[in-house]
């Protein structure tokens, strides 16, 4: 478990499913995420969770509160190129936990760990051009605008621009 002031990232348990479930099947969320929404019923986050866990190019934590232990998120890290150094970034906050700073402080948590541990040099992700919101949260903790990939992401008829960004430790 790694402790900040008000967040924690920790192994995921049973007793999170229920909220990793609720998070995996708000179709809003993981539209902003990338994601394709489907049905996810407790049995399919479970697989998820077993996935990234015998994954060894991957790490995933639950993002709780640091007070209550309460899970209030995910960070994960997947794609981990044990050779170059890097991985892909993918973070999410419950809806209603957003806004208090628990994402920036997962990202800040997991930094060193990252480097100690799979000697990463950065982080890489991608963002939907029109999610200011997290592209101003990946800028407050040292991430950079690397380039855009044009009408990338579909939702509905909508093509979306997405944002690739990457954070280079020590910079």
């Amino acid at each position: 478990m790694i402790v900040g002031t008000t967040t924690s990232l920790r192994e995921p348990r049973d007793a999170d499913e229920s909220v990793l479930a609720a998070m995996r099947n708000d179709v809003v969320m993981q539209q902003l995420l990338l994601a394709r929404p489907r049905p996810n019923s407790r049995a399919r986050v479970q697989h998820w969770l077993a996935s990234v866990a015998d994954d060894p190019a991957s790490v995933l934590f639950v993002i709780a509160d640091a007070e209550t232990d309460e899970a209030v998120g995910f960070l994960q890290v997947r794609e981990i190129d044990l050779l170059s150094g890097h991985g892909r970034l993918g973070i999410a906050v419950r809806t209603d936990r957003q806004r208090r700073g628990y994402a920036r402080q997962a990202i800040e948590l997991a930094g060193p760990y990252l480097r100690d541990v799979f000697s990463l040099r950065k982080l890489v992700l991608d963002v939907r051009a029109d999610n200011a919101d997290a592209i101003a949260l990946y800028d407050a903790v040292g991430f950079r605008s690397v380039g855009t990939l044009r009408g990338h992401h579909r939702v509905g008829e909508i093509y979306h621009d997405v944002v690739v960004m990457e954070k280079v430790f020590g910079e």
